[in-house]
């Protein structure tokens, strides 16, 4: 048996617990379902209703900006593919050119908006997504404190890493990550395209590293988070590898208890090394 572990997370909103018995990667899933089996692709509102997009010049050819009427948050927006994706599509978030489209859009969306922002992709049902076609949602974010990690290092939770960013092994789900840049990172167009590369790299690898002992890659999301003055603050992939308990869902958020790992942050490092 391990040590048990009990440590605050970068920002110190919330904190982790880990160890103990709990010290091995599993991969078993025989609660996950194919991403094609869980949607009905004939339902989708993007493409069976009229949509009025929200006209900006630059908006890259076959993408929609929407509004998003039904929600409570603010400057909230949709970034959208004019067309639906396969699932294997939709595994990577449509690859790196989907990627790059994507931003360039939150870039030119942004341009007004001088407060903290935030998107964010779901991709399968336990991980958020409520509809098969793939939107980025593009909201403004209420938060106590920003969360500040430009050149935030832990070498025993290090992944990988380019010269402006690195990844590290870090949040309150088994295997999250946290993309952190080196250094001030401007949400220009030279540096969407190096992020977007980095991110599908990265979630490639994560579809073959997580995929489940029944075969199939992990639901995940991906968050990116802007800074008031459009410098890109970090962004968060997490994996749906196991279910929560008690614990996340009541005594977390109500009493500010810790959030049960069922492996440490550092075996996901190194098995992601590996």
């Amino acid at each position: 048996m391990s040590e048990t572990i009990y440590e605050p997370l970068p920002g110190g909103c919330s904190w982790v617990t880990g160890g103990g018995t709990r010290t091995a990667v599993k991969l078993s899933r025989s609660w996950q379902r194919p991403l094609a089996e869980c949607f009905k692709q004939s339902a989708c509102p993007i493409e069976t209703k009229p949509q009025e997009p929200i006209v900006l010049p630059d908006i890259p050819e076959e993408w929609l900006l929407l509004p998003n009427p039904m929600t409570p948050h603010r400057r909230h927006r949709l970034v959208v593919p004019a067309r639906c994706w396969v699932a294997e599509d939709l595994q990577i978030l449509g690859g790196e050119a989907a990627i790059v489209s994507a931003l360039k859009i939150v870039r030119i969306a942004t341009t007004n908006d001088d407060v903290e922002m935030a998107a964010f992709m779901h991709v399968g049902q336990l991980a958020g997504q409520n509809m098969w076609h793939p939107h980025w949602h593009l909201k403004e974010v209420r938060v106590r404190e920003p969360l500040e990690v430009i050149g935030w290092q832990s070498s025993e939770r290090f992944i990988v890493g380019t010269e402006e960013f690195a990844i590290y092994a870090e949040g309150i789900r088994a295997g999250q990550c946290l993309v952190v840049p080196k250094r001030r990172t401007v949400f220009t167009a030279p540096n969407i395209q190096k992020l977007a590369k980095l991110l599908s790299d990265f979630i490639s690898r994560m579809n073959e590293k997580w995929k489940s002992t029944e075969g199939l890659p992990p639901e995940f999301s991906m968050v990116i988070r802007l800074a008031p003055d459009h410098t890109f603050r970090y962004a968060s992939y997490y994996p749906i590898l196991n279910h929560w308990g008690a614990p996340e869902y009541v005594m977390a958020p109500f009493e500010q208890g810790p959030f049960t790992l069922p492996w440490p942050h550092e075996v996901t490092a190194a098995y992601l090394r590996s």
